[in-house]
């Protein structure tokens, strides 16, 4: 089962989401652009293949609860299986690609 989290946006921080210097950025701009579910993993190798940087699963997701903290709507879900079961994630609504659950 998939989890959406939307919460309002926070105020007076004045950072760009769209950094891509910055974690946060990055993270936004992939998920921002991605056109299907991704993992963790998946995320990690978009960022490198598109920054030439390596952020960890922990810090990725990280900054994952942090973008719902701006307000972006992130959906969540788990995946089938045995034992540790990975999560997917995608960016919802006006941001992305406006993809559905």
């Amino acid at each position: 089962m998939g989890t959406v989290t939307k919460m309002a946006p926070r105020q007076g921080r004045g950072r760009r989401l769209d950094n891509p210097n910055s974690q946060l950025g990055r993270v936004y701009l992939v998920l921002r652009d991605a056109t299907r579910w991704l993992q963790l993993h998946e995320i990690d190798n978009a960022i490198v293949e598109r920054f030439g940087r390596h952020d960890c699963h922990a810090a990725i997701s990280a900054r994952i609860r942090e973008l719902r903290g701006y307000g972006q709507t992130i959906a969540s879900r788990e995946l089938p299986g045995h034992g540790t079961r990975p999560h997917e994630y995608r960016m919802l609504g006006d941001w992305g690609d406006g993809g559905a659950a």
